[in-house]
């Protein structure tokens, strides 16, 4: 007469292992920035540049109206986080505007200079996404061509809004924090610059 094993601990065991293997294949999170894929880093480590001039935002979209003032000061507040030295817009403004603009005018040893060729708002009222495209670049000021950028390229992001637009008063702070988000997401792409080096030289 065959008798039977007991299965209860085999059959609790199970399920613990079909865990232990979906947690050793899941991948693991992208690091900051790495789903930027348009933007690549140049020649950033050898220049290691400090000073940096962030320009007016340029439109290219068609579109009118657009919060290009506020977009260029989230980027201004992101590369502070990135430990670089955005001279004051005022200052950069001061110096040059955008038609006759040279780089170095500003003494800067580096140029942000974005052009927003996107803005697709067309779900923002019912569903608070928002769809921008940019290039950004971090130009050398004695070799300002995009060819020989620093760090840059293109770059899409959606930005959905939806879950905080109920704690946020207004579509006005709403969009506000969807451009420091975008900022933030883009400048996550930007290596953080290295004071060692500098103080190595």
């Amino acid at each position: 007469m065959r008798t039977s094993r007991p299965r209860g601990p085999l059959c609790l065991l199970v399920p613990v292992l079909v865990a232990a293997f979906a947690a050793c294949t899941t991948p693991p999170p992208l690091p900051p920035g790495a789903d930027n894929p348009g933007l690549k880093t140049g020649e950033l480590g050898t220049v290691n540049p400090l000073d940096v001039a962030v320009l007016p935002v340029e439109n290219q979209t068609q579109r009118s109206g657009l919060p290009l003032d506020s977009l260029r000061r989230h980027f201004h507040a992101g590369l502070v986080e990135r430990h670089y030295s955005p001279l004051a817009l005022d200052f950069v403004d001061g110096k040059a505007t955008e038609a006759s603009y040279q780089p170095g005018a500003a003494q800067e040893n580096a140029v942000l200079k974005v052009v927003l060729t996107g803005w697709d708002d067309h779900l923002w009222k019912s569903h608070a996404r928002l769809v921008i495209d940019a290039d950004v670049w971090l130009l050398d000021a004695a070799r300002p061509s995009t060819a020989e950028a620093l760090w840059g390229g293109h770059v899409s992001r959606t930005l959905e809004m939806a879950r905080l637009r109920e704690v946020t008063a207004g579509d006005g702070p709403l969009l506000e924090r969807a451009l420091a988000d975008f900022a933030t997401q883009v400048l996550a792409s930007l290596p953080a610059r290295k004071p060692e080096l500098a103080s190595a030289r």
